[in-house]
């Protein structure tokens, strides 16, 4: 299945979507103010790309077990911009669990995922160099 590169809708729509639900379902007597600080359209890559592939197969050395393929987001912006001007898919792998709370006071990696991680980053390389 080929995916379209960019998200249907544009950042401003949803935040106005947004904004305007949480309006419509804000409790009389409350103020409610809402600030969008910036915004960028959605990318996915598709499972097809070559470097997907090189990455399913760097990541089953390193891990000893393919990956399970999951559509997460994040806010890198560069992201769909590296799609947009240069026309290139763009690589995201982290190594850590969901339990791993990433970001948060109380985050924490385990080694062994770390060991894995360098292993499965150093067959990405070979397998992007023999692509």
């Amino acid at each position: 299945m080929t995916c379209s590169p960019f998200t249907a809708e544009s950042p401003e729509k949803i935040a106005s979507s947004l904004r305007q639900f949480l309006d419509d379902h804000c409790p009389q007597g409350i103020e409610l103010d809402v600030a969008i600080s910036h915004g960028s359209p959605g990318v996915v890559v598709p499972l097809e790309s070559p470097y997907v592939s090189a990455a399913t197969r760097a990541i089953e050395k390193g891990f000893g077990t393919r990956p399970v393929f999951i559509r997460e987001g994040g806010s890198i912006p560069i992201v769909t911009k590296f799609r947009e001007r240069l026309g290139i898919d763009t690589l995201l792998l982290g190594w850590g669990l969901d339990d791993d709370n990433t970001h948060s006071p109380n985050e924490k990696f385990c080694l062994a995922d770390f060991h894995r991680g360098i292993r499965a980053s150093a067959n990405l390389w070979q397998e992007l160099a023999t692509r």
